[in-house]
């Protein structure tokens, strides 16, 4: 197969799977929460678990549930110091480098958290575009409905000429389900339908999808 794209998730993806900024922003989910709907904390974390599993995101569960405002949701849960605890990631950018294929982000999270990360990392000018989750809302991973819209974004018509990586099972299994070649990153979780599995992102030329370009 010929690829013609490649979609990158973010958060856990283009940065290992464990880091502590995820951590952050599910306590700043959860402070909101308490705050916004006057939920007890030591209920609120079971609260935002039960939103996600039936929504895909908190945010999604929080607006169609509780009429939450979702750009304060996003902006509120967002605001936090990426550069201590994401550093620039100079293997990545190279390899991001060499791809010789259209590169977009495909993220639950926002433009402002997204730009934020790519540029800590050292790679916001490695992409040709970037899909958030204003811009397929109200559906979002692992909807198929948001690769579709994804898809229609960017002009792709083949899903099938595009490869997809992501560290949520969940968005695996729906990625392959739309068509696309759907890599699992880090190991968490065993997605059914993954096509292939890497460890970390660096490892993604060693499944030799695609020439690399020689710089």
């Amino acid at each position: 197969m010929v690829y013609e794209a490649i979609f990158f998730d973010l958060d856990e993806t283009l940065y290992p799977v464990g880091n502590q900024v995820v951590s952050i922003l599910m306590d700043r989910m959860n402070q909101y929460i308490e705050e916004s709907l006057k939920i007890p904390r030591d209920e609120v974390a079971a609260f935002r678990e039960n939103l996600y599993h039936i929504y895909g995101t908190t945010a999604k569960g929080l607006v169609t549930d509780y009429d939450t405002d979702l750009y304060q949701f996003l902006h509120y849960v967002h605001k936090i110091d990426i550069a201590s605890y994401i550093e620039p990631a100079p293997e990545l950018r190279r390899m991001l480098l060499r791809i010789p294929l259209e590169k977009y982000i495909l993220t639950n999270a926002d433009r402002f958290h997204s730009a934020r990360v790519l540029k800590t990392l050292g790679i916001y000018d490695c992409f040709d575009g970037m899909i958030d989750v204003l811009d397929v809302f109200p559906d979002c991973k692992p909807s198929e409905k948001a690769f579709r819209k994804a898809l229609l974004m960017t002009g792709i018509s083949e899903p099938n000429r595009c490869i997809f990586l992501d560290d949520k099972p969940e968005n695996i299994d729906a990625a392959h389900n739309v068509g696309l070649y759907a890599v699992h990153v880090g190991g968490q979780g065993s997605p059914a339908q993954a096509d292939a599995s890497i460890e970390k992102i660096e490892d993604l030329p060693s499944l030799n999808l695609y020439p690399e370009i020689k710089l």
